[in-house]
C-alpha cells in the first residue's frame, strides 16, 4: 500500500497490526518510536531530515511539502520497498515519523533498526549544532 501525501490526510498513516512497522503516532507499544525534536526552525528541520536520510543508500525522495516528506528505501535484501514518512508538527515542535514494510507481515526489525538510526544521527546532528 503507498501512503496517501500528508495534503490529502493532513497525518501519517497508522501502523497495521503487522510488526513489521513503526511510528511516533502508534498505538502499540512494541510499534512506538518518539518523535524527533525541531532542529531549530520548521525549515532547518525538514532540511536536516533530508541531509540525514541522504546519506542512507538505496533511498528515494517521493513526496515533498511543506510540512511533509515521504521517502522509499530499497531493502539490501529481497528488494523490497518500505516507505518512510516524516510530518512536521509545528504546534509541539517535534517531526513524527512512520515507517513501513510494503509487502509481508514480518521485517525481521528492519524499520525500528533504521528508524533508530536515523533518532541517532539527527541527535548527532543537533549536538553539532549546540555547539
Amino acid at each position: 500500500m503507498i501512503p496517501l501525501s500528508a495534503q490529502e490526510k493532513n497525518s501519517i498513516p497508522p501502523c497495521p497490526d503487522s510488526p513489521n512497522c513503526v511510528s511516533t503516532l502508534a498505538k502499540k507499544k512494541r510499534q512506538k518510536m518518539t518523535p524527533l525534536p525541531f532542529y531549530g526552525s520548521l525549515k532547518q528541520s525538514i532540511q536536516a531530515i533530508k541531509k540525514v536520510v541522504n546519506e542512507f543508500e538505496r533511498v528515494q525522495l517521493i513526496e515533498e511539502t511543506d510540512l511533509y516528506l515521504h521517502y522509499t528505501f530499497e531493502t539490501k535484501w529481497g528488494n523490497f520497498i518500505d516507505d518512510v514518512e516524516f510530518l512536521a508538527d509545528t504546534n509541539h515542535q517535534v517531526m513524527h515519523f512512520r515507517s513501513a514494510s510494503r509487502v509481508g507481515y514480518g521485517d525481521f526489525g528492519a524499520n525500528k533498526r533504521r528508524m533508530r538510526k536515523i533518532t541517532r544521527k539527527w541527535k548527532a546532528q543537533m549536538s553539532i549544532k549546540k555547539k
